[in-house]
């Protein structure tokens, strides 16, 4: 989503440069269907150590069942799949809020994250207003 790639400051990368994630964002695709797919933490910065994990933080539309938001599936999708990551679940519209909250994830996120790919875009929810970070 355009829109959540320009409130994080319009980082993105292609996929491609990760290839050790290839399994992983499969998976993620199959089993979260994400609007976007964010890259933070250390590897994001560009500072991680070979024994660094891949923070991944799936974007959801705001209809997206509950049950994504679980802590074991998230697991589960990580498991076995050649890389340790930490993946954790947001709804859309509840991220774009928390921008703007002083010391929420996703506003720590705004300065790091990295949009790594966009999965189905309904056209309707891209128009969706950002919240400018102050």
């Amino acid at each position: 989503m355009k829109a959540l790639a320009d409130a994080l400051g319009g980082r993105t990368a292609p996929a491609e440069n990760y290839p050790e994630l290839t399994e992983l964002l499969g998976r993620i695709r199959a089993t979260y269907r994400p609007v976007d797919i964010l890259l933070y933490g250390s590897r994001a910065r560009g500072e991680a150590s070979a024994f660094s994990d891949w923070d991944i933080k799936v974007i959801v539309g705001d209809d997206a069942p509950d049950q994504l938001f679980s802590t074991m599936l998230a697991w589960k999708t990580q498991e076995g799949s050649g890389v340790h990551a930490d993946i954790s679940c947001a709804r859309v519209s509840e991220f774009i809020s928390d921008l703007s909250v002083a010391n929420s994830a996703a506003d720590h996120m705004a300065d790091e994250a990295v949009v790594l790919e966009s999965g189905r875009v309904d056209p309707l929810r891209a128009r969706q207003p950002i919240r400018s970070r102050q």
